[in-house]
């Protein structure tokens, strides 16, 4: 199998063609093709019911839901970097597509999300997909807790039917007279719903939970309520596509929220393919660069049907995995079912209740928020946790940019000090005889061997960076100041521009009080950043060894000595000045 290191450094077209037009020959291939048509179907009794809850929660007809599933789901279908994807609108998409229809209208939607499916094209074509192998998992997580977070806040008042005089489902606990509005049977046509999806499951992976409990909640509807707020009447063949209109659509305020949909989906469609390359192993093989394209694709032909924005869904693509797909049919044909639906069963889905819908998108967030991981998180480590977190209330509180951008400063700044921990150990030493008895250089006794000695041995273990190069200052700690200092960098990883100025800065201090600094055993790869305080060092140099820097001191006597290595007692493990983290 070829890498994905290898592809990439081959002209973007030269390939993926030849890559497509194969997976597209398995496709039909009669051993495949009745397996990926049941997980199709199995799949499509998933996204039926969620593609119209999405679009009703947003504010837009039932059937630009069902026309999204089907259009996009196709092109996504036959063209995505992987072939077990399942493109389809999704739930983190909602909160910023149900905003630009408040703000733009389903016209504005429309405009955005082709707009969206231009930008990912390009993003295709520049090799951006990389990039998202490079997002922190715990950011990963708390972006599907923020959307989790997002839909309880949202479609608790659409469930209780008093979504508006009440905004959130906040505002809606903050409210102590809200219980006189609740539609109680939609709430309860919503509860059987919701719990038919969990219970369901247990007693068998195979029944269409979700199918099960729509039906449920609208047997229970029909019969107990005379009138109730229902899906509606629904086509039953796809519209025209036709170039959205931009008649009374500000395009300047639209512009940055097609950016803020082309990143989102984007980002969610990447997470969802690496995901899913997790979950097969060596069963799939994902471009993400392609995937991007596919995705803007897909987001180009659903606008053009006036649909909802589309991305990847890992919730269908998995659903399609267990259900025993084997190529990129499964994908395909899942569209093709809800066509069939749409066209056939348009009478029934038309009846289905809201509260029904807004039961499966709770159920979709509670999933969403995955409490047993965040227990898990919270046992093993509370710092990941934390990032999650901070990621989860940032989107949740204001938006998913705002949120992701906190989760990646704060995971940042863990790693940093993680791994950017300096540890400082140093002893003085005043002894010269037992200095020199050490080095076996000569006795206590010869003739001009200094008789004391005022040095300070350091080592550093760590990078020196700027977030703990003031660790350093405590080596010039007095007075009284040590006339040699003596920093054996040979466990020093990196030293950066901070790093650099403190050391220069503890040279200087010391000159002026006629002290030294040696720097000894320094790593190759440092020696370059170090140069430009190479002035500032005792004799204008790097030592490579502690005697090295006695004797440029004039700490001991010039007489030959052997090869020698640092003696035990002046190994600095006596006395740590500091502990192991900043």
């Amino acid at each position: 199998m070829r890498s994905t290191t290898a592809l990439s450094k081959r002209p973007f077209s030269t390939w993926r063609a030849g890559e497509l037009l194969q997976s597209w020959r398995e496709m039909v291939h009669p051993g495949s093709l009745p397996a990926d048509a049941a997980a199709g179907l199995s799949v499509a009794c998933v996204a039926l019911p969620l593609n119209v809850a999405l679009a009703t929660a947003a504010g837009l007809p039932a059937s630009v839901g069902l026309v999204s599933g089907v259009v996009a789901g196709v092109v996504g279908g036959l063209l995505s970097g992987s072939r077990f994807q399942v493109t389809g609108p999704e739930a983190a998409l909602l909160p910023l597509a149900a905003a630009i229809v408040a703000a733009h209208g389903a016209a504005g939607l429309a405009i955005a999300t082709v707009l969206a499916g231009v930008m990912q094209v390009a993003m295709g074509f520049v090799r951006a997909g990389r990039f998202a192998r490079l997002i922190p998992r715990p950011v990963v997580m708390g972006f599907t807790v923020g959307i989790g977070l997002l839909l309880l806040n949202t479609q608790l008042p659409r469930l209780f039917a008093v979504e508006d005089t009440h905004a959130n489902a906040v505002a809606l606990v903050m409210k102590r007279t809200w219980g006189a509005h609740v539609g109680w049977l939609g709430v309860a046509a919503g509860a059987l719903t919701a719990l038919a999806m969990v219970t369901l499951p247990r007693l068998h992976k195979r029944i269409p939970a979700v199918l099960v409990g729509l039906t449920l909640g609208t047997g229970l509807m029909v019969w107990l309520g005379t009138g109730y707020d229902a899906v509606g009447a629904l086509p039953r063949s796809l519209p025209m596509p036709a170039l959205p209109s931009f008649e009374g659509v500000h395009l300047a305020g639209l512009l940055p929220a097609a950016v803020g949909l082309a990143l989102l989906a984007s980002l969610g469609s990447l997470l969802a393919t690496s995901s899913l390359d997790a979950l097969t192993g060596a069963r799939t093989h994902s471009d993400l660069d392609q995937d991007l394209v596919a995705q803007g694709l897909a987001n180009i032909a659903a606008g053009l049907f006036g649909g909802f924005p589309v991305m990847g869904a890992i919730v269908r693509a998995s659903a399609s995995i267990q259900a025993g797909a084997r190529t990129r049919a499964a994908s395909v044909l899942h569209a093709l079912w809800l066509f069939v639906a749409m066209a056939l069963l348009a009478p029934l889905v038309a009846r289905i209740p809201i509260a029904a819908l807004t039961a499966i998108l709770l159920v979709v967030g509670v999933r969403l928020l995955n409490l047993e991981g965040l227990v898990a998180m919270w046992n093993q480590s509370k710092s990941t946790l934390s990032v999650v977190l901070v990621t989860a209330l940032g989107i949740a509180v204001f938006n998913v940019f705002a949120g992701i951008g906190a989760g990646l400063a704060l995971a940042s700044l863990l790693y940093v000090r993680r791994h950017g921990a300096l540890r400082l150990e140093v002893q003085r030493v005043t002894d010269a005889s037992q200095l020199q008895r050490g080095l076996h250089v000569q006795s206590p006794e010869a003739p001009g061997a200094p008789e004391a000695l005022d040095l300070l041995v350091a080592r550093v273990d760590g990078p020196i960076l700027f977030i703990n190069h003031l660790k350093l200052y405590e080596l010039v700690d007095g007075p009284p100041w040590a006339k040699l200092v003596v920093i054996d960098l040979s466990r020093v990883t990196l030293v950066d521009a901070a790093g650099v100025a403190t050391l220069q800065y503890l040279a200087e201090f010391l000159a002026v009080r006629g002290a030294h600094l040696a720097l000894v055993k320094v790593p190759p790869h440092l020696e370059t950043a170090l140069e430009p305080i190479a002035q500032h060092l005792l004799e204008a140099r790097m030592h490579g060894s502690l005697e090295g820097a006695l004797l440029g001191a004039g700490l001991l006597p010039t007489a030959p000595m052997e090869p020698v290595v640092l003696p035990a007692h002046l190994e600095p493990v006596a006395r740590p000045v500091h502990s192991a983290h900043p």
